[in-house]
């Protein structure tokens, strides 16, 4: 069984402040190019880049194939 991780930058193009939300964030699949791919052994690690890369502002998909 493979394990990746899938990650892109998030762009957040809202013009919302703090005291007044307008706009709700909605979900947009990123562009097929804009995607990293990051190979690991076991899905602890992978976890753990997940996490990183998702407080550094990226958004993240861990993935796997098989079973």
């Amino acid at each position: 069984m493979n394990i990746w991780v899938e990650y892109w930058k998030y762009e957040d193009n809202r013009n919302n402040t703090h005291a007044q939300m307008k706009e709700q964030a909605h979900w947009v699949e990123p562009n097929p190019e804009d995607i990293r791919k990051r190979f690991f052994e076991d899905r602890e690690s992978a976890s753990k880049f997940a996490k990183k890369m998702f407080e550094d502002g990226h958004h993240t998909r861990i993935r796997t194939d098989g079973i």
